[in-house]
């Protein structure tokens, strides 16, 4: 019996042995396909871009700040793009399908009948 379970723990650790040598030989080919197929070649920097925006133009009189923030407020309201819907029919989801409504009815009766003698 002794001789059966230390067969067995070899065996085991054998076979774990060799799937953690076959990962870590994937992992070293991978490595090395890594570096073979990556280029060495240095890039020129590109030329700096001007990234800077242009002050906005805008004329209010001194007290109509609020009445400008609400106008940006609302045109960003307007503009922006109404939440969709997961599902593009709810209405089938919420009903089902015939053949989900039948098997439903199945269902409940076959409980109903559940612990009844006939």
């Amino acid at each position: 019996m002794v001789e059966i379970l230390k067969q067995g723990l070899l065996i085991t650790a054998v076979g774990m042995g060799i799937v953690f040598a076959m990962i870590l030989i994937l992992w070293g080919i991978m490595v090395l396909l890594v570096r073979l197929t990556n280029r060495t070649e240095k890039e020129e920097p590109a030329e700096e871009i001007d990234v800077s925006l242009p002050e906005p133009v805008v004329e209010t009189a001194p007290g109509n700040a609020s009445a400008l923030a609400a106008a940006i407020a609302v045109a960003y309201a307007l503009s922006a793009k109404p939440k969709t819907v997961f599902a593009s029919d709810t209405q089938s989801i919420q009903t089902g399908s015939t053949w989900l409504a039948a098997g439903r009815a199945q269902q409940i009766a076959r409980q109903s009948n559940r612990g009844r003698s006939a």
